[in-house]
């Protein structure tokens, strides 16, 4: 469980009111992650979906270029941010693997206990799952721009 109170700072859950704030909060935990270490892992089942409470986050993906691979920061994630927002959008496999900048507390919530707290109350699920579309927008949209510059590197540098 995590305060209510902390929640109202996270854009996923705008638009929610104080006793929904509590519903969400009985299923928050806190976790602590240290630098350089992986909270989640690119193509793996995605279980959890996470609020940045303090520190960042590097979303990197691989990115297939000619004969070899690399990998890529795709976005920094800050406080007050979601991500591993997979957890709720079938196939349920995270895109892009979350690695700690520096230390960092997260609150995770599990993906089966937001359906059910969803299907329970639907202006909940209702509420998030519209902010969540915001948020896979604007990652979306980051990502295409920084795959322009990573085709134009390759193209300008031969990778």
């Amino acid at each position: 469980m995590v305060p209510y109170r902390l929640l109202q700072n996270f854009a996923l859950f705008q638009g929610l009111n104080e006793d929904e704030l509590k519903a969400l909060a009985v299923l928050g935990r806190e976790e602590t992650f240290e630098e350089e270490e992986m909270i989640f892992q690119e193509g793996t089942e995605a279980k959890h979906v996470y609020l940045l409470a303090e520190g960042r986050v590097a979303l990197r993906f691989r990115l297939p270029m000619k004969s070899l691979s690399r990998e890529t920061t795709i976005d920094m994630v800050s406080k007050g941010e979601a991500f591993g927002w997979s957890a709720m959008v079938k196939p349920h496999r995270f895109t892009a693997a979350a690695i700690c900048a520096e230390r960092t507390t997260c609150l995770a919530f599990e993906r089966a206990d937001l359906e059910a707290l969803f299907q329970e109350n639907n202006h909940i699920g209702y509420v998030v799952m519209q902010n969540l579309s915001e948020v896979i927008a604007v990652r979306l949209r980051d990502l295409r721009l920084q795959l322009i510059r990573e085709i134009g590197q390759s193209l300008m540098y031969g990778w």
